[in-house]
Protein backbone atom coordinates (compact mmCIF):
# COMPACT_ATOMS: atom_id res chain seq x y z
CA UNK A 1 0.00 0.00 0.00
CA UNK A 2 2.86 2.28 0.85
CA UNK A 3 4.95 1.46 -2.25
CA UNK A 4 1.92 2.13 -4.33
CA UNK A 5 1.01 5.53 -2.69
CA UNK A 6 4.71 6.87 -3.54
CA UNK A 7 4.73 5.51 -7.05
CA UNK A 8 1.73 7.55 -7.27
CA UNK A 9 2.91 10.46 -6.11
CA UNK A 10 6.64 10.28 -7.92
CA UNK A 11 4.34 9.72 -11.05
CA UNK A 12 1.77 12.96 -9.98
CA UNK A 13 5.29 14.68 -9.80
CA UNK A 14 7.02 13.73 -12.79
CA UNK A 15 3.65 14.76 -15.05
CA UNK A 16 3.90 18.22 -13.05
CA UNK A 17 7.47 19.43 -13.79
CA UNK A 18 6.59 17.73 -17.48
CA UNK A 19 3.93 20.14 -17.77
CA UNK A 20 6.15 22.88 -16.10
CA UNK A 21 8.75 21.94 -19.08
CA UNK A 22 5.97 22.20 -21.86
CA UNK A 23 4.79 25.35 -20.86
CA UNK A 24 8.42 26.93 -20.81
CA UNK A 25 8.59 25.46 -24.00
CA UNK A 26 5.61 27.26 -25.49
CA UNK A 27 7.10 30.60 -24.31
CA UNK A 28 10.36 30.20 -25.91
CA UNK A 29 8.95 29.01 -28.92
CA UNK A 30 6.85 32.53 -29.70
CA UNK A 31 8.43 35.02 -32.21
CA UNK A 32 11.64 35.58 -31.08
CA UNK A 33 12.87 37.26 -34.90
CA UNK A 34 11.13 40.21 -33.40
CA UNK A 35 13.54 40.94 -31.23
CA UNK A 36 16.83 40.35 -33.08
CA UNK A 37 18.04 43.44 -35.24
CA UNK A 38 16.39 43.46 -38.53
CA UNK A 39 17.83 43.47 -41.83
CA UNK A 40 17.29 46.19 -44.03
CA UNK A 41 16.07 43.32 -46.94
CA UNK A 42 13.22 41.87 -44.50
CA UNK A 43 11.56 45.87 -43.66
CA UNK A 44 8.66 46.68 -45.07
CA UNK A 45 8.80 49.41 -47.60
CA UNK A 46 6.51 51.44 -46.04
CA UNK A 47 9.05 51.62 -43.06
CA UNK A 48 6.23 50.52 -40.20
CA UNK A 49 8.98 48.44 -38.84
CA UNK A 50 10.93 51.33 -37.35
CA UNK A 51 8.19 51.27 -34.50
CA UNK A 52 9.68 47.40 -34.42
CA UNK A 53 13.16 48.85 -33.98
CA UNK A 54 12.22 51.32 -31.54
CA UNK A 55 11.01 48.89 -28.85
CA UNK A 56 13.95 46.34 -29.70
CA UNK A 57 16.70 49.07 -28.08
CA UNK A 58 14.08 49.01 -25.09
CA UNK A 59 13.95 45.85 -24.79
CA UNK A 60 17.49 45.32 -25.04
CA UNK A 61 18.17 48.04 -22.08
CA UNK A 62 15.88 45.85 -20.17
CA UNK A 63 17.50 42.84 -20.66
CA UNK A 64 21.03 44.39 -19.48
CA UNK A 65 19.20 46.19 -16.54
CA UNK A 66 17.12 43.62 -14.87
CA UNK A 67 15.89 45.97 -12.61
CA UNK A 68 15.70 48.88 -14.47
CA UNK A 69 11.83 50.50 -13.88
CA UNK A 70 10.38 50.56 -17.47
CA UNK A 71 8.66 53.79 -16.69
CA UNK A 72 12.30 55.66 -16.59
CA UNK A 73 13.35 54.21 -20.07
CA UNK A 74 9.95 55.64 -21.49
CA UNK A 75 10.86 58.84 -23.54
CA UNK A 76 9.97 62.05 -23.11
CA UNK A 77 9.11 61.83 -19.25
CA UNK A 78 10.65 64.19 -17.35
CA UNK A 79 12.55 62.71 -13.92
CA UNK A 80 10.84 65.67 -12.07
CA UNK A 81 7.62 63.80 -12.25
CA UNK A 82 8.96 60.33 -11.33
CA UNK A 83 8.91 60.44 -7.46
CA UNK A 84 7.94 58.22 -4.75
CA UNK A 85 3.79 58.55 -3.67
CA UNK A 86 1.84 58.90 -0.74
CA UNK A 87 -0.29 55.84 0.75
CA UNK A 88 -3.00 57.24 -0.72
CA UNK A 89 -1.95 58.69 -3.94
CA UNK A 90 -0.91 54.69 -4.66
CA UNK A 91 -4.40 53.97 -3.22
CA UNK A 92 -5.99 55.93 -5.66
CA UNK A 93 -3.51 55.01 -8.68
CA UNK A 94 -4.19 51.17 -8.03
CA UNK A 95 -8.21 52.09 -7.68
CA UNK A 96 -7.60 54.18 -11.36
CA UNK A 97 -5.30 51.47 -12.62
CA UNK A 98 -8.14 48.46 -12.25
CA UNK A 99 -11.13 50.72 -14.17
CA UNK A 100 -8.46 52.16 -17.66
CA UNK A 101 -9.66 50.76 -20.57
CA UNK A 102 -7.14 49.32 -23.36
CA UNK A 103 -7.71 52.29 -25.94
CA UNK A 104 -7.72 55.25 -23.44
CA UNK A 105 -3.93 53.55 -23.11
CA UNK A 106 -3.08 52.94 -26.87
CA UNK A 107 -4.54 56.30 -27.29
CA UNK A 108 -2.49 57.83 -24.98
CA UNK A 109 1.35 58.39 -26.29
CA UNK A 110 3.12 57.51 -23.08
CA UNK A 111 0.53 54.86 -22.18
CA UNK A 112 1.05 53.46 -25.35
CA UNK A 113 4.83 53.27 -24.59
CA UNK A 114 4.38 51.80 -21.24
CA UNK A 115 2.07 48.93 -22.51
CA UNK A 116 4.74 48.30 -25.44
CA UNK A 117 7.43 48.05 -22.83
CA UNK A 118 5.25 45.65 -21.20
CA UNK A 119 4.58 43.60 -23.85
CA UNK A 120 8.38 43.25 -24.93
CA UNK A 121 8.88 41.56 -21.35
CA UNK A 122 6.08 39.17 -22.51
CA UNK A 123 7.31 38.64 -26.04
CA UNK A 124 4.00 39.16 -27.14
CA UNK A 125 4.86 42.37 -28.79
CA UNK A 126 3.81 41.01 -32.15
CA UNK A 127 -0.07 41.60 -30.74
CA UNK A 128 0.09 45.47 -31.01
CA UNK A 129 2.59 45.40 -34.07
CA UNK A 130 -0.37 44.60 -35.73
CA UNK A 131 -2.93 47.06 -34.44
CA UNK A 132 -0.16 49.44 -35.66
CA UNK A 133 0.37 48.66 -38.87
CA UNK A 134 -3.46 47.92 -39.74
CA UNK A 135 -4.23 51.36 -38.74
CA UNK A 136 -1.85 52.86 -40.45
CA UNK A 137 -3.05 50.92 -43.65
CA UNK A 138 -6.60 52.24 -42.85
CA UNK A 139 -4.87 55.99 -42.54
CA UNK A 140 -2.88 54.87 -46.07
CA UNK A 141 -6.59 54.33 -47.34
CA UNK A 142 -7.78 58.10 -46.16
CA UNK A 143 -4.91 59.69 -47.65
CA UNK A 144 -5.22 58.49 -51.08
CA UNK A 145 -9.09 58.10 -50.81
CA UNK A 146 -9.59 54.69 -51.17
CA UNK A 147 -11.87 54.65 -48.48
CA UNK A 148 -14.82 56.05 -51.30
CA UNK A 149 -14.88 52.69 -52.21
CA UNK A 150 -16.65 51.42 -48.94
CA UNK A 151 -19.51 52.63 -46.26
CA UNK A 152 -16.47 52.79 -43.91
CA UNK A 153 -13.30 51.73 -42.85
CA UNK A 154 -14.74 49.61 -40.15
CA UNK A 155 -13.12 49.00 -36.81
CA UNK A 156 -10.87 51.10 -35.62
CA UNK A 157 -8.16 50.84 -32.95
CA UNK A 158 -7.77 54.52 -31.55
CA UNK A 159 -3.51 54.34 -31.46
CA UNK A 160 -2.56 57.75 -30.68
CA UNK A 161 -2.12 59.66 -34.24
CA UNK A 162 1.63 60.38 -34.38
CA UNK A 163 2.37 57.06 -34.32
CA UNK A 164 0.57 56.05 -37.15
CA UNK A 165 1.54 59.13 -39.11
CA UNK A 166 5.25 59.25 -38.18
CA UNK A 167 6.48 55.95 -38.67
CA UNK A 168 5.21 56.37 -42.57
CA UNK A 169 7.62 56.64 -45.48
CA UNK A 170 7.16 59.98 -46.62
CA UNK A 171 6.76 59.11 -49.88
CA UNK A 172 3.66 57.10 -49.26
CA UNK A 173 1.84 60.13 -47.74
CA UNK A 174 2.64 62.08 -51.39
CA UNK A 175 -1.29 63.35 -52.51
CA UNK A 176 -0.22 63.56 -56.00
CA UNK A 177 0.56 59.46 -55.90
CA UNK A 178 -1.57 58.02 -58.85
CA UNK A 179 -4.89 55.67 -58.09
CA UNK A 180 -3.06 52.65 -59.63
CA UNK A 181 0.01 53.00 -57.43
CA UNK A 182 -1.57 53.76 -54.42
CA UNK A 183 -3.99 50.74 -54.64
CA UNK A 184 -1.29 48.67 -55.72
CA UNK A 185 0.63 49.54 -52.71
CA UNK A 186 -3.01 49.41 -50.48
CA UNK A 187 -2.39 45.01 -52.20
CA UNK A 188 0.94 45.23 -50.91
CA UNK A 189 -0.12 46.53 -47.49
CA UNK A 190 -2.72 43.86 -47.19
CA UNK A 191 0.30 40.70 -48.16
CA UNK A 192 2.64 42.22 -46.19
CA UNK A 193 0.28 42.00 -42.73
CA UNK A 194 -0.95 38.78 -44.03
CA UNK A 195 2.49 36.71 -44.21
CA UNK A 196 4.16 38.37 -41.53
CA UNK A 197 1.14 37.26 -38.63
CA UNK A 198 -1.21 35.62 -39.87
CA UNK A 199 -0.80 32.92 -42.87
CA UNK A 200 1.46 29.54 -41.57
CA UNK A 201 5.32 30.18 -41.18
CA UNK A 202 4.73 33.93 -40.22
CA UNK A 203 7.56 35.53 -38.30
CA UNK A 204 5.05 36.85 -36.03
CA UNK A 205 2.52 34.95 -36.23
CA UNK A 206 -0.61 35.87 -33.91
CA UNK A 207 -2.60 33.51 -31.94
CA UNK A 208 -6.03 34.15 -33.92
CA UNK A 209 -9.51 32.06 -33.65
CA UNK A 210 -9.26 29.61 -36.49
CA UNK A 211 -12.21 31.72 -38.41
CA UNK A 212 -10.80 34.59 -38.64
CA UNK A 213 -7.35 33.18 -39.91
CA UNK A 214 -9.28 30.88 -42.33
CA UNK A 215 -11.02 33.88 -43.70
CA UNK A 216 -8.11 35.84 -44.20
CA UNK A 217 -5.96 32.75 -45.81
CA UNK A 218 -9.23 32.46 -48.28
CA UNK A 219 -9.38 36.01 -49.15
CA UNK A 220 -5.28 35.76 -49.30
CA UNK A 221 -5.66 33.39 -51.91
CA UNK A 222 -8.05 34.90 -54.07
CA UNK A 223 -6.45 38.18 -54.41
CA UNK A 224 -2.93 36.13 -55.59
CA UNK A 225 -4.79 34.14 -58.37
CA UNK A 226 -6.76 37.39 -59.55
CA UNK A 227 -4.74 40.14 -58.64
CA UNK A 228 -4.87 41.60 -62.14
CA UNK A 229 -8.54 41.95 -61.68
CA UNK A 230 -9.02 42.87 -58.53
CA UNK A 231 -10.28 46.68 -58.19
CA UNK A 232 -11.29 48.35 -54.90
CA UNK A 233 -14.85 48.36 -54.89
CA UNK A 234 -15.26 44.93 -55.32
CA UNK A 235 -11.93 43.55 -53.27
CA UNK A 236 -11.23 46.30 -50.34
CA UNK A 237 -14.82 45.90 -48.44
CA UNK A 238 -14.02 41.94 -47.99
CA UNK A 239 -10.06 42.56 -47.13
CA UNK A 240 -11.26 45.14 -44.46
CA UNK A 241 -13.73 42.80 -43.34
CA UNK A 242 -11.68 39.80 -42.21
CA UNK A 243 -8.78 41.97 -41.26
CA UNK A 244 -11.22 43.49 -39.19
CA UNK A 245 -11.99 39.88 -37.57
CA UNK A 246 -8.43 39.57 -36.39
CA UNK A 247 -7.67 42.91 -34.72
CA UNK A 248 -11.16 42.24 -32.72
CA UNK A 249 -9.80 38.86 -31.84
CA UNK A 250 -6.63 40.49 -30.68
CA UNK A 251 -7.77 43.42 -28.83
CA UNK A 252 -10.08 40.47 -26.97
CA UNK A 253 -6.84 38.93 -26.05
CA UNK A 254 -4.96 41.92 -25.05
CA UNK A 255 -7.82 42.56 -22.85
CA UNK A 256 -8.11 39.37 -20.91
CA UNK A 257 -4.62 38.53 -21.04
CA UNK A 258 -1.33 41.11 -21.22
CA UNK A 259 -3.58 44.10 -20.55
CA UNK A 260 -4.97 42.64 -17.23
CA UNK A 261 -1.31 41.72 -16.18
CA UNK A 262 -0.36 45.31 -17.18
CA UNK A 263 -3.05 46.98 -15.18
CA UNK A 264 -1.57 45.09 -12.31
CA UNK A 265 1.91 46.10 -13.43
CA UNK A 266 4.03 49.22 -11.22
CA UNK A 267 4.22 50.84 -14.53
CA UNK A 268 0.55 51.18 -14.73
CA UNK A 269 -0.36 52.31 -11.17
CA UNK A 270 2.59 54.90 -11.55
CA UNK A 271 1.34 55.73 -15.16
CA UNK A 272 -2.78 56.57 -13.65
CA UNK A 273 -0.84 58.11 -10.69
CA UNK A 274 0.12 61.08 -13.18
CA UNK A 275 -3.25 61.02 -15.42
Amino acid sequence: MFGDATYERQLLLLTFAALLHAINALIMLRPKDLYYPLEESTCCKWNCLRVQHKYKEEYAMLVENKTLDALLIVPNRSNSRIREPSGSRVAAAMEKSSRISLESVLADKNGFELFASHLVKELSLENVLFLVEYMQLKYFLSVHQLDKHVRDLGYNVPIYPSLIQKTFHSQLLCTDMSADIAWNVCLDMFHYLSSHYILPNAVALLNLSYESSSAIAQQMLLLTSNRAHAHAHNTLPSLLAVFDYAARDIVRLLRGDSFYRFQLSRECVRYCEEL
